[in-house]
């Protein structure tokens, strides 16, 4: 299989796992809302099995009743949807061009990662504390 070959269905299959995720997102939360009216109980501990997951449950001053509710609100779904979304087919592959990653100021204004190439001088991205 040719590299340009192999690039095109490794994009392909970035594009065919975004598209997953995104449509996941969609069914779990339907399903889990769907759960909230039929057994609130049983859907309080599916989301206490996830936030053992991700550690939500882990700080004792942080309650499901903080954090629960917040899973079936309009800006969370947006939220989720919108990061899946613009994140949509950007994956870096070896040998080949970086992906136009879109970034935002400290003032808060919106650009991306190639605004600031200079010619042929590399860039050095430092995601770390400088303190």
């Amino acid at each position: 299989m040719g590299t340009a070959v192999g690039y095109a269905l490794r994009k392909l299959s970035v594009y065919v796992s975004a598209v997953a995720m995104i449509l996941f997102t969609i069914v779990h939360i339907t399903l889990l809302k769907f759960l909230s009216f039929v057994s609130p109980g049983l859907m309080r501990k599916i989301h206490l099995k996830m936030g053992e997951k991700s550690t939500m449950t882990q700080n004792p001053k942080f309650r499901y009743e903080d954090w629960g509710p917040t899973f079936f609100s309009l800006r969370f779904i947006k939220a989720v949807l919108s990061v899946n979304w613009c994140s949509l087919g950007l994956e870096a592959f070896e040998g080949h061009a970086a992906p136009d990653t879109a970034l935002f100021t400290l003032d808060g204004q919106k650009t991306s990662i190639h605004r600031f190439l200079k010619g042929n001088r590399p860039l050095v991205l430092s995601f770390g504390s400088c303190t």
